[in-house]
């Protein structure tokens, strides 16, 4: 015999799951709504588009509300790199340090830098970095500047760091007012629960995304690469350089037995802005206890240390230059291009053309989508162009 009471109490829990249901759908069209008011107001409006927030020379390196990667190996210096950025975008007005050609674009504006680590202890290793960046910057170890921030992940379990990263985010958006954010994730792959998971990972590219969008908010990930391989770990290093708006690659310059030497390239693997510039290499340096950029005379004994001029990764380095700004290119203008930068002669850069095409060499377009080399007749010119790489021919 069936309870009156039980399927009205059944009854009700049902209308309130709906009526929960319709308001949660209420508030989502509201909120498309909204968006796309402001999108129709945008697009009647000359665009502007921001000036970038750090510079390498002459160079962008972030713009405002972007997500940004530096990919490397263990041990590449990947965090002194990050520290010298955060340095830069600190530093007080009237501090002359060099700080590797790294300069913030608008000296009048502070993004507050938000440091989040998740390996180094709370003893002496983090702590060390957060004093490297401050007298980096021009403060001493015992000031406590308002335009940076510092936390440590590492006293949560990996499945808790997502949320408290959330929660995080919000209270500082909260209480800083209108003041932009720069947070650096050290590394990103332990902010989620399981890196190799596509829903961990999409999860929290969503909550980068939605921060981006929803408040000024500009993040750099540092990522390691996979053992014996130049792939950021994982899906979420996959979805990282599909949401990058900067990718840079860090790695060790190799000599003619291919051991590392001491000089560190950066690369940048994707440069969303404009096109990609030249690699720019930098070393660590036993006196200044830090990085530095290298000198001419370092990149030319590291050069003069190689077997021959015009080795594939340089010659691969400088068709990625040359194709994030033209989807093809004639044989007769690559000539003139690698003469200029290398001086190689226009046969030997044929001989290593043809070696890259056979060997199916990656190289990555202006998006960071990895492609084949291929060539082809135009108007009886040879012509070099791009084309991405299919799934089974990876």
């Amino acid at each position: 015999m069936s309870n009156p009471g039980l399927r009205l109490i059944e009854r009700i829990e049902e209308e309130q799951l709906q009526s929960g249901t319709e308001d949660q759908l209420s508030q989502n069209l509201k909120k498309l709504k909204e968006s796309s008011r402001r999108l129709r107001d945008a697009k009647s409006k000359e665009i502007k588009f921001a000036d970038p927030i750090l510079k390498q020379g002459e160079y962008p390196v972030f713009d405002p509300r972007t997500i940004n990667v530096i990919q490397g190996q263990a041990g590449v210096h990947k965090s002194r790199l990050a520290e010298y950025m955060c340095s830069a975008l600190i530093k007080k007005a009237g501090f002359d340090k060099e700080l590797l050609g790294l300069k913030r674009t608008n000296l009048n504006t502070y993004h507050k830098v938000i440091y989040a680590d998740t390996e180094r202890n709370l003893s002496d290793q983090f702590p060390f970095a957060i004093q490297s960046i401050l007298t980096k910057a021009g403060y001493s170890i015992t000031d406590d500047p308002s335009c940076f921030d510092f936390i440590t992940l590492l006293e949560f379990s990996r499945k808790d760091r997502y949320s408290v990263l959330k929660d995080y985010i919000k209270d500082q958006k909260s209480s800083a007012g209108g003041t932009p954010l720069f947070i650096v994730l050290d590394v990103v792959t332990d902010c989620v629960e399981d890196f190799n998971r596509v829903d961990k990972s999409l999860e929290l590219i969503d909550l980068l995304n939605q921060s981006v969008n929803e408040f000024d908010v500009t993040f750099l990930c540092l990522i390691h690469e996979n053992p014996g391989s130049e792939k950021a770990r994982g899906h979420l290093g996959s979805e990282l350089m599909n949401k990058s708006s900067t990718f840079l690659k860090l790695g060790f310059e190799k000599d003619s037995s291919q051991n590392d030497t001491d000089l560190i390239k950066v690369k940048y693997l994707k440069l969303r802005s404009t096109k990609k510039p030249l690699p720019f290499y930098i070393k660590y340096c036993q006196i200044e206890k830090g990085l530095v950029l290298a000198s001419l005379e370092d990149i030319q004994e590291s050069e003069n240390g190689r077997k021959y001029k015009g080795r594939l990764s340089e010659i691969i380095d400088l068709l990625e230059v040359v194709f994030s700004d033209t989807d093809s290119i004639f044989k007769t203008d690559l000539d003139k291009f690698f003469n200029e930068q290398i001086g190689i002669s226009n046969k030997t850069l044929s001989d290593r053309l043809k070696e890259i095409i056979e060997n199916k060499a990656p190289i990555t377009d202006r998006e960071g989508v990895e492609c084949l080399l291929l060539s082809r007749l135009n108007d009886k010119k040879k012509e070099f162009y791009l084309e991405p790489i299919k799934d089974e021919a990876k």
